[in-house]
């Protein structure tokens, strides 16, 4: 699902043993900062930001875990986005200043 306002992360929390229960996934468009949550894959979410009008390339994907609360910057989606920023081939980001302006549209959809 397509965020279209903020939510709290205990509720998150209480939907997210759907899929996972030590885990959310999410995807981000880094562009029009928009945030998918709860797919059962990244690419879920993809898809569903791509057909929300998101372009792929703009699209960067990570776990919220739970115990303890944390984010893991790890994603079948960043494998693309990393090669075409020129700052690795694997699935987790490395790039610092990536990560922080990912994590501000994060912690403003969830709270």
């Amino acid at each position: 699902m397509i965020l279209e306002t903020p939510v709290n992360l205990d509720d998150l929390k209480q939907i997210s043993e759907q899929f996972y229960p030590d885990r959310i996934k999410f995807c981000i468009d880094r562009k029009m900062r928009k945030v998918a949550i709860n797919g059962a894959m990244h690419i879920d979410m993809v898809w569903e930001l791509v057909d929300a009008g998101s372009d792929p390339d703009d699209i960067f994907g990570g776990d919220i875990l739970w115990d303890p609360v944390s984010v893991l910057w790890e994603s079948h989606p960043n494998i693309e986005r990393n090669r075409m920023l020129g700052i690795g081939q694997g699935r987790k980001l490395t790039d610092q200043a990536l990560i922080e302006e990912l994590f501000e549209i994060l912690k403003y959809w969830i709270r």
